[in-house]
């Protein structure tokens, strides 16, 4: 089944993490490249410094004005209430961390440094012809992390194109607290190292989020700079807001009120401001979060230059990409939507979907 349809900053700072963000974005200091070379044997890549620079900042330049704003919009919708994070938000936060499983794929493991010094590990992976391909960053749910979902790069990689898919500070090997502000900032950071990348054009980049995931992408995608540098979302089974989809697991979310949780991930409330294409993905057996939330997500994306909705009656939370019609029935005709969209000159030819094309090119 297929459908097409056309808060102010908390001034409380609760830890060290929100004071190095508030100074660095006031210009008192310049934590951001203060960072080590090498974490856990890996590559410390510094992104803030890939963005302006060597240092000293020049706190002047339009690239800096357009991170304050950046950085003011993850403020205002994010929830800064951390002495409730224990009894509400850790346990429905649960992660593992470990190292289970790599990507089968050629793959690039490395650390990234955000604005606010927090580190994050991610799988980078690049065709040899990388430039010609899609690229694709990966935001995963709430139970993730990268390497249990190395299948899923690995398919990504296989089908679609590059891939980049991080763990959010708290997740898997990323150290630090879970939060909903960090977890903005670490997309911010992701999506921004890969407008960096000589390796990738940055025209064609594609945010797929899946579960709380596509909180993250909505928050990413409806901020005004990052949607001119987006050319697509893909959002497989989100919800509207976090405290609804707890309050379908859990009584006492369901009685609490919206105020007393210190992770809001209010997607209903962005949704509108979305200007970038969508394809929203829904799994009618999806037993994690009623097949609901994606209806009413898709019915509120009313600016977007192209969005539609798949639904699939057998596929469940994570696995609608999976289906076996979903390439052919879903992927082709949104990514061929797409360009024409974000295209306006008609004698540019499209290039090639899917990996597969490339080689038959």
């Amino acid at each position: 089944m297929t459908s097409n349809q056309g808060g102010s900053k908390n001034p409380r700072k609760s830890n060290d993490e929100d004071i190095r963000l508030e100074h660095t974005l006031e210009g008192r200091e310049d934590p951001i490249y203060d960072a080590p070379k090498e974490y856990n044997g890996k590559l410390v890549i510094n992104v803030p410094e890939r963005r302006f620079g060597p240092p000293p900042i020049n706190q002047q330049s339009s690239e800096y004005k357009i991170h304050l704003e950046q950085m003011d919009y993850i403020n205002k919708h994010s929830e800064l209430k951390p002495w409730l994070d224990s009894i509400l938000t850790h346990r429905l936060m649960e992660t593992v961390h470990g190292d289970q499983g790599h990507p089968q794929q050629p793959y690039q493991d490395i650390y990234l440094l955000t604005y606010d010094q927090a580190l994050i590990h991610g799988f980078l992976l690049l065709h040899e012809n990388s430039r010609q391909h899609y690229t694709y960053l990966i935001c995963h749910g709430i139970r993730h992390q990268i390497e249990d979902l190395s299948s899923i790069a690995d398919r990504f990689y296989k089908d679609f194109g590059n891939v980049l898919i991080i763990d959010y500070r708290g997740f898997g090997n990323s150290p630090g607290k879970q939060s909903e502000r960090g977890a903005y900032i670490d997309v911010q950071t992701a999506f921004d190292y890969l407008l960096t990348l000589d390796e990738i054009d940055p025209k064609r980049i594609i945010v797929y989020g899946v579960s709380m995931g596509v909180a993250l992408v909505i928050q990413l995608a409806s901020e005004s700079h990052n949607s001119d540098n987006i050319h697509a979302c893909i959002l497989e089974n989100g919800f509207t807001s976090f405290k609804d989809a707890a309050s379908a697991k859990s009584t006492i979310a369901w009685l609490l009120p919206s105020k007393l949780f210190s992770v809001g991930m209010r997607s209903i409330d962005k949704v509108h401001q979305l200007r970038v294409p969508v394809m929203y993905l829904s799994g009618l057996n999806d037993e994690m979060i009623n097949p609901i939330h994606t209806k009413q997500l898709f019915q509120a994306t009313t600016n977007s230059k192209h969005v539609q909705l798949e639904i699939y009656e057998d596929a469940g939370h994570t696995n609608v990409k999976e289906m076996p019609d979903y390439i052919n029935r879903s992927y082709v005709p949104f990514m061929k939507a797409v360009w024409n969209v974000q295209n306006q000159d008609e004698s540019i030819p499209q290039p090639p979907i899917l990996v597969a094309d490339h080689e038959k090119n």
